[in-house]
Order: C-alpha cells, then structure tokens, then sequence
C-alpha cells in the first residue's frame, strides 16, 4: 500500500538510476571477476611450466650433458 503513496515519475526516476548505475556495475564486476580468473589461471600455467623446464633440465644435468641456461 505505501508503494501506492509514491509517485510514478518518481519511481520512473528511481528506476532509471537504477539502469544508469546498477547495470554498469554489474558488467564491471563480472569483467572484474574474470579479468582475475584469468589473471590467477595464466599465472598457475606459468608456474607449471618453470616447473617443467627445472625438471628437464635437472634430467640433462644429471645425465651429464651440459645445460643450455
């Protein structure tokens, strides 16, 4: 019943700001949200594959040859 006591051009305002600040808000945060995901993923793969190579090149240490560093 309150919401009867209120205006329409009101309420359209309301609504209005919040398309013009809610929408935008929300399409940064989810840009944010995968910016980090993507972000934290290419820094996991980095790390596996400088595992990897001091891996290797432990392997061709050990079997004598000399490392290409």
């Amino acid at each position: 019943m309150a919401l009867a006591l209120v205006s329409t051009e009101f309420l359209t305002a309301m609504g209005l700001l919040v398309i013009l600040v809610g929408v935008p808000l929300f399409v940064l945060g989810v840009i944010a949200l995968v910016t980090g995901y993507i972000q934290y993923d290419a820094e996991r793969y980095l790390e596996e594959l400088e595992a990897a190579e001091a891996a290797e090149v432990a392997e061709v240490a050990e079997d004598g040859e000399l490392a290409d560093d």
